[in-house]
C-alpha cells in the first residue's frame, strides 16, 4: 500500500489534532447508555428505535468517534424508543410537538426509524438547539469547527447549518441550529402538520 501524499498547496493547512476523549469504546458506549439532562445547546441528537446497543456495529463506531472528535463541551445522545429507557425519545422531546402516531407508538412501516428522527429532529432543535445527525453521518472535524462556532457567533449572520442537495434543497441527515431558531420551528411546524392529517 503507498502511503497517502497531502496535496502540496494544502501541506501548510495540516494540524495536529489531540484525542480528547481517551476511553475506551465500550466505556464510551455505557456512558451513552445513561440518561444525561440538557444544560447546554451543546448537543448532538441521534436515534435508533431499539436503542443503541442494539445499531450496527458501523453506527456505533460512529457515534463513538463523535464524541472523540467533539470532546466534553457536546452531550452526544443516540434516542430511542425502548421501554423503560433512560434515553427514550419521550424523556426529552415534548409530546405537544410531536404527532400522535410516534407519541402512541401506533407508527409502522419499513422506514419507522427514519421517519421517527424526522419528528424528533425538529422538535429536539426548537426545544434545546445542536445538531441532529443520522447515525450513519461520520465526523472529520469537531461540530465547533464545522459550523457551531458560527452558529453561536451574536455576531454571525449564520443561524442554521444543513447540507444542500442537488443545488436546490436542502438534507436533513444533518441538521444544526440554536434553541428556538424561527427558522427550525416554521420547518417542523409545516412538517409537523402536513403530517398530521394521515
Amino acid at each position: 500500500m503507498s502511503p497517502y501524499t497531502i496535496p502540496q498547496e494544502l501541506a501548510s493547512q495540516l494540524e495536529l489534532v489531540e484525542n480528547p476523549d481517551t476511553r475506551s469504546f465500550k466505556e464510551i458506549i455505557s456512558a451513552l447508555n445513561h440518561h444525561v439532562p440538557v444544560t447546554t445547546e451543546k448537543n448532538i441528537w441521534a436515534f435508533w428505535h431499539a436503542g443503541l446497543d442494539a445499531m450496527p456495529g458501523w453506527c456505533q463506531r460512529n457515534v463513538v468517534d463523535w464524541v472523540r472528535i467533539c470532546g466534553p463541551s457536546w452531550t452526544v445522545r443516540v434516542l430511542d424508543v425502548v421501554p423503560g429507557s433512560p434515553n427514550h425519545a419521550l424523556n426529552f422531546a415534548s409530546k405537544d410537538l410531536l404527532p400522535d402516531a410516534f407519541v402512541k407508538g401506533s407508527m409502522n412501516g419499513p422506514y419507522v426509524g427514519p421517519h421517527s428522527m424526522d419528528f424528533l429532529r425538529g422538535a429536539l432543535l426548537i426545544q434545546y438547539g445542536g445538531v441532529a445527525m443520522d447515525v450513519g453521518c461520520t465526523l472529520m472535524r469537531s461540530l465547533d469547527r464545522v459550523c457551531w462556532d458560527e452558529i453561536a457567533d451574536p455576531k454571525s449572520p449564520i443561524e442554521v447549518a444543513v447540507p444542500i442537495m442537488y443545488a436546490q434543497t436542502i438534507a436533513n441527515h444533518f441538521v444544526a441550529s440554536s434553541k428556538g431558531n424561527p427558522f427550525i420551528e416554521k420547518w417542523h411546524k409545516l412538517f409537523f402538520l402536513s403530517r398530521s392529517k394521515i
